[in-house]
């Protein structure tokens, strides 16, 4: 009960949408969707049912008054004997506002329990009372029974549905539930709010969670352009982008993220996109950039070797592969980035062999260099496997027996492999 306590004055101090002031009149004919039958207290009664079996030697309208006056002068105890007198004897006019108060007491006093009691009696018999909805919502919610509190932000948002606190918490609620829900309601959020970017950023959350990946890259869009300052907005807008494959909407907000607050993730991210748009020299730029923010990091250099690789400069892509073995000696995936730099340099210069006879002896000495570079990868345990199946696949291409016996003390010589020498 003290932790009961203790979470209800924790609601009460902290939630900025309690109601100042309730209409006692009722929601309308419509009946509000029924909670689950879990949600609703195993025991519902009270010390107060005794006085259902008295009759009042009163007029219930005098017990309202005396009820009214002892709350409004917050004397609750001396006002809940009246208060229940009238909800459990009165007409529905002077019932329905006597519990209406009773819940409010007991929410006010933090009494976890009996304010969920008085909550679902009063609505057992007034479906549609706004307080009720109100107390027994922030309740389910706060104990982590968010489905219990769904009805009731429902509810509370068909009352009054444009009430950015209650359709954000419905929303949130049916995002909680994996509901879709949460998408439609939040969108009523960001219409009400339409200078609100953390509003439009939750929506896109909900849509990426709920619909998939690229689904919220209008929604991330929308945020930052409603924010620009903010980098987070613009970082997550740039990955939704990458993320879709709309790689030049990506570049905009990166390079605002970089000019504010540069990170190796976000050069990264931005490498990525210049790689599939094909600028792989700004590419290489943005690598060489975070490696100044982390110097050894030799997955970055490695990466760098590729794009190298990619445009032919074979030379540059084997400079940095020393770089990485420098900083991490025998590390096989250096070996094996050799040894595609290798391979990629012989497709390379058999396509610039004009005529028929595009193949050379020299070309199979390359494919050999290749072949030295995974059997180095291989020592490294951890890369071990990934370098024996590269062994394999280049070995039909090196020189066999026969080919070193006819080319005894051949070497490499054409111009397009001049960088190996």
């Amino acid at each position: 009960m003290k932790l009961h306590r203790y979470l209800i004055l924790l609601i009460v101090f902290s939630a900025s949408f309690l109601f100042a002031q309730f209409e006692d009149d009722m929601l309308g004919d419509e009946q509000a969707e029924q909670t689950e039958e879990s949600c609703i207290p195993a025991n519902m009664k009270t010390g107060w049912d005794s006085l259902a079996s008295q009759k009042p030697d009163q007029d219930v309208r005098l017990l309202y008054n005396f009820g009214y006056e002892y709350y409004k002068n917050k004397a609750y105890k001396d006002a809940m004997p009246y208060l229940w007198k009238v909800f459990l004897h009165g007409p529905d006019k002077y019932a329905r506002s006597s519990v209406r108060k009773i819940a409010e007491i007991y929410f006010t006093q933090g009494q976890v329990d009996s304010t969920l009691i008085a909550c679902y009696r009063g609505l057992e018999r007034f479906p549609t009372l706004v307080r009720l909805h109100h107390y027994a919502g922030l309740l389910e919610n706060k104990l982590g029974k968010f489905r219990c509190a769904i009805p009731h932000f429902e509810a509370l948002v068909k009352k009054d549905s444009t009430s950015i606190t209650y359709l954000k918490t419905l929303a949130f609620l049916y995002f909680k539930n994996k509901d879709d829900r949460a998408i439609e309601y939040q969108e009523k959020v960001v219409k009400l709010s339409p200078k609100n970017a953390e509003e439009a950023n939750t929506l896109a959350v909900y849509v990426k969670e709920i619909r998939g990946e690229g689904a919220d890259l209008e929604f991330r869009k929308k945020a930052w352009e409603q924010d620009p300052s903010n980098m987070g907005f613009a970082y997550s807008y740039a990955q939704a982008a990458v993320q879709a494959g709309n790689y030049k909407e990506a570049l905009k907000p990166l390079g605002d993220v970089i000019a504010k607050k540069p990170s190796v993730q976000v050069y990264l991210s931005r490498a990525e996109a210049y790689e599939n748009l094909n600028q792989i020299k700004k590419a290489i730029a943005d690598y060489k950039a975070a490696l100044k923010i982390e110097p050894k990091n030799i997955s970055i250099m490695l990466r760098i070797v590729e794009n190298y690789r990619n445009i032919n400069s074979f030379a540059s892509a084997r400079t940095w592969v020393y770089k990485a073995l420098k900083v991490k000696p025998g590390y096989g995936q250096a070996y094996i980035s050799m040894g595609e730099v290798y391979e990629a340099a012989v497709s390379y210069c058999q396509g610039k062999r004009k005529g028929k006879n595009k193949t050379k002896y020299e070309d199979k000495l390359v494919y050999k260099l290749a072949a030295n570079e995974y059997v180095k990868a291989a020592k490294d345990p951890s890369f071990r496997s990934k370098a024996k199946k590269k062994l394999e696949n280049v070995k039909p291409f090196t020189p066999t027996k026969e080919d070193l016996f006819m080319h005894k003390g051949a070497k490499i010589k054409s111009k397009c492999y001049s960088w190996i020498k």
